[in-house]
């Protein structure tokens, strides 16, 4: 991509990223606290917040949205690359990848 078209994405509110997986490839739970995210993909697994894992394939073509502070992961639970397309409201929708933000916290998180 030229500069040029960099600079024609800049200040639209939006950001688009391709993320391809390798067989078993794991994207670890995570949450974006500033936006919403939109996927289209091949396969997914996701997990929402509040103890509860929701599994969820998505096929070729087919899409889902994960809402503002949603916690999930994506697994390519397929035996060839999957790739993913991701759209988010937010140029800057910021990325809390939970077990850094619990277990990488200084100072330490302590459970009481």
């Amino acid at each position: 991509m030229d500069s040029s078209a960099k600079k024609g994405l800049n200040t639209l509110g939006v950001l688009m990223a391709r993320i391809d997986y390798a067989p078993g490839g794991l994207n670890p739970p995570h949450t974006y606290p500033r936006a919403t995210k939109m996927i289209l993909c091949l396969k997914v697994n996701w997990m929402r917040a509040a103890n509860v894992v929701i599994s969820k394939h998505i096929m070729k073509r087919e899409n889902f949205v994960f809402s503002i502070g949603f916690v999930y992961f994506h697994k390519n639970n397929g035996k060839v690359p999957a790739a993913v397309v991701v759209g988010f409201n937010s140029q800057l929708p910021g990325i809390h990848v939970i077990a850094s933000t619990l277990f990488g916290a200084m100072p330490l998180v302590k459970v009481v």
